[in-house]
């Protein structure tokens, strides 16, 4: 079990939301973002992914959402043109306890890992959602294994459906944010049935 606050923990800025199991692939090239993927890779170390209120994912420090999610590098590679391509998953939510910006613009937080340990089924008035992700996942053999093992967990199918969803930017960090499972489910049937 992770400890609940954790201390001296990167942020990566970003324009999208990742959700937890998500992936996300990067291209980096900024010495700070070098140096704090080095320093995660050495010490096996996670780093936070906050989507940007306002400011630049590169540049002077953005000032970014409370509410992000904790990722870990699971593959690397470097580039003909010498940047460095991450791919990172996504496996906790967490919030801001207090943050602060480093000389080199890069921003180190403290945060509170936010427990989601249980899972929560999903009620059968969520079973058309279930449907939909099904019908995104059921031409690649892997991702049926992973909708099969999962689709019974609301937080779970929750996430799918942020990533899989026409939604803006906003709104994802929005039920990122929401805190009760099945609200988040209900909040996004609410908002798929107004489209």
């Amino acid at each position: 079990m992770m400890p609940t606050v954790i201390e001296n923990v990167p942020i990566f800025p970003l324009s999208v939301v990742l959700c937890p199991q998500g992936l996300l692939s990067l291209r980096i090239f900024e010495a700070r973002y070098l140096d704090m993927v080095s320093g995660c890779l050495k010490h096996d170390r996670p780093f936070g992914v906050s989507m940007i209120v306002e400011g630049k994912e590169i540049g002077q420090a953005a000032q970014c959402y409370q509410v992000g999610t904790l990722a870990k590098i699971i593959n690397w590679d470097q580039a003909a043109d010498g940047m460095l391509l991450i791919e990172a998953q996504g496996y906790q939510r967490f919030r801001v306890i207090e943050s602060q910006v480093a000389p080199n613009q890069l921003i180190i937080a403290t945060i509170k890992a936010l427990d989601e340990t249980t899972k929560t089924p999903v009620p059968r008035v969520f079973y058309d959602l279930k449907d939909f992700i099904y019908g995104t996942m059921k031409n690649q053999a892997s991702s049926l294994s992973v909708f099969e093992q999962n689709c019974n967990n609301a937080n779970w199918l929750a996430y799918r459906l942020i990533e899989a969803c026409a939604l803006d930017n906003v709104l994802k960090q929005r039920l990122l944010e929401i805190d009760d499972a099945i609200g988040r489910l209900h909040t996004i049937q609410a908002l798929l049935a107004d489209r």
